[in-house]
């Protein structure tokens, strides 16, 4: 991505990036599992990427890890080409109804409302990047 903008966007910019394509992600995690709430057996899933993004954070500017191979592993789910891998998993339940599906909607729904939120912040953390940028190349007009 570096390439294509000419160096613009820094490390955190990077980041930001990376975490608006898994919210988008989560996102369709989510509307599955509410696509699916009355689908008898279907197990809801979470997908989290929170903390491999961490990780991955936590290693920029700091002693790099040598790798041989770009799939190996930075840290806590970042690999050494800057992916990601998320946790994708089904969200353990105490009791599992009659009919096999596990899809709370109310909890569904606020982790919709928390993603999008985040979503959002991130956009507009990103609009205000790009803002700063259009000033600095417009000569300050």
């Amino acid at each position: 991505m570096n390439r294509l903008v000419g160096g613009l966007f820094n490390f955190a910019d990077r980041l930001q990036m990376a975490t608006m394509d898994h919210r988008l992600k989560r996102s369709e995690a989510i509307t599955a599992n509410i696509a699916n709430a009355e689908t008898p057996g279907f197990r809801a899933i979470a997908y989290d990427f929170e903390d491999a993004l961490a990780a991955l954070g936590k290693l920029d500017g700091g002693l790099k890890l040598g790798t041989g191979d770009a799939r190996h592993l930075k840290g806590a789910g970042a690999r050494a080409d800057g992916k990601i891998e998320p946790d994708v998993y089904v969200i353990p339940t105490e009791t599992v109804p009659e009919d096999g599906n596990t899809v709370d909607m109310d909890d569904q729904m606020a982790r919709m409302a928390q993603n999008q939120i985040l979503y959002r912040s991130s956009v507009e953390l990103l609009n205000r990047k790009i803002g700063v940028l259009k000033y600095a190349v417009n000569g300050g007009r």
